[in-house]
């Protein structure tokens, strides 16, 4: 368990992004890659109504069990986060919670490519079909504040907003959006 902290940016591209991480001597973690999310919950909405995310992500060749507690509110999102890589497939995990009474009420894919930038501070270069967008997450405010002015960024401009608000924001219509969208 570790305390997020995050902000998102939305930007046309990453060219000056990558730029300024490789002359902050920051260091390449993962190549851009294909990921997959599934936001599960319980009929009666009972996590999204206690604001606790249950998520399975498949990120390259693993399947990662995350929680997110409810945080606090403010200009950053901060939460408590569990994780755990799962040692099955996609399938398997989501087979497992359907037989647990869970179902998948959200889902969405990207292309993810990660930087470290010092201790306990990560930045996401994040491709969705509604946008691009730096994500800076770090385990304080001080950090991401730092690490997001270094890449250009006002910190008090930054997104709190998780990557289902985006897109219900920028992409409403998207069958995606639907509430009554399981098993897909």
């Amino acid at each position: 368990m570790f305390t997020e902290v995050e902000l998102k940016y939305q930007v046309g591209d990453f060219v000056k992004v990558r730029d300024k991480l490789v002359t902050a001597g920051a260091e390449l973690v993962s190549e851009p890659s294909q990921e997959k999310n599934a936001v599960l919950d319980l009929p009666d909405r009972m996590l999204e109504n206690s604001n606790v995310l249950l998520r399975l992500r498949e990120f390259r060749n693993e399947v990662i069990l995350t929680v997110k507690k409810p945080g606090s509110s403010g200009p950053m999102k901060i939460r408590k986060e569990y994780e755990t890589v799962l040692s099955t497939s996609f399938r398997g995990a989501m087979e497992l919670f359907t037989a647990l009474g869970y179902r998948q009420v959200f889902h969405y894919s990207k292309t993810r490519e990660i930087w470290s930038l010092g201790e306990n501070t990560h930045i996401c270069l994040d491709t969705l079909f509604f946008g691009k967008y730096v994500e800076v997450e770090a385990d304080s405010i001080s950090r991401v504040s730092s690490t997001s002015k270094l890449l250009g960024f006002d910190p008090g401009k930054g997104l709190s907003s998780s990557y289902r608000k985006l897109q219900l924001m920028y992409a409403p219509d998207t069958p995606e959006n639907s509430r009554e969208m399981f098993n897909s």
